[in-house]
């Protein structure tokens, strides 16, 4: 493995000062140690921001930004992370989330050693009735998402995506009001699109997503019509647009009822 490639980590922030300390903690206890972290603040109103400065006081690695005003959503904060990040890779993280600690060792490894620009692993879900893993269990199964893929339903959990800058460099998060919290599938989709790239996945969990009352309140059928006007978007097509709302909207439903 290429250990000198710096990876840039950008994790969005707003309001997170029960979670941020441990997700930060997460990236800082990487086997993998040639990062820099960029903390993009929404201008939270809480004491994350506090506890951000106290990180970037005992290393030079991690550094905070602001968004002008707050933006509503991370759209706009992983966008100032990009233009301002210096790595040959870029990883998201989202504030509540946090890696195991050989994430970015195996996760760097593979896309070397499969000369991948876009990736992404499993997850393992968390909350209070499930516990956190900390050991990485390195699988070999590997897994292709083309764009028509992903029309079916978003596959990709963002705190586990890992792209090359040359590809970050070339796009932008859509800011748009009305794309909050799917903004991530859009800027997959418009990526896989434009530049007749695949995503590679990795069948190991190397990421703990926590469930907590936010996600789980998510509407889905706010959800599925979010889903629908980014299909919409990409696809200008209203027969293909409904065909994938009823899909997704359905699918989210027989998934509920299994997790029960």
């Amino acid at each position: 493995m290429n250990n000198k490639a710096l990876v840039t980590i950008i994790i969005p922030n707003y309001n997170t000062e029960q979670y941020i300390a441990e997700t930060i903690q997460s990236v800082i206890d990487q086997t993998y140690q040639n990062w820099e972290l960029l903390i993009v603040d929404d201008c939270s109103t809480d004491k994350s921001r506090k506890i951000i400065s106290d990180f970037t006081q005992k290393s030079s690695k991690i550094k905070i930004l602001s968004t002008p005003k707050n933006s509503g959503g991370p759209a706009t904060p992983r966008n100032i992370g990009i233009e301002n990040a210096k790595g040959e890779y870029i990883a998201f993280l989202d504030s509540d989330d946090t890696w195991l600690k050989d994430k970015l060792k195996f996760h760097i490894n593979f896309m070397q050693r499969e000369h991948c620009l876009f990736s992404s692993t499993f997850r393992n879900t968390f909350s209070k009735e499930y516990e956190k893993i900390d050991e990485l269990k390195e699988s070999k199964f590997l897994k292709y998402y083309e764009y028509a893929d992903l029309l079916k339903k978003n596959l990709i959990n963002t705190s586990a995506v890992i792209i090359h800058k040359s590809l970050a460099d070339e796009y932008r998060f859509d800011v748009s009001k009305d794309l909050i919290a799917i903004e991530d599938f859009d800027y997959w989709l418009k990526v896989l699109k434009n530049e007749k790239q695949h995503i590679l996945v990795s069948t190991t969990k190397t990421i703990n997503y926590r469930i907590t009352d936010s996600n789980i309140s998510k509407s889905k059928y706010k959800m599925a019509k979010k889903f629908a006007l980014v299909i919409k978007k990409h696809e200008k097509s209203i027969i293909k647009t409904f065909y994938y709302f009823i899909n997704y909207f359905f699918l989210s439903l027989i998934y509920q009822i299994k997790k029960r």
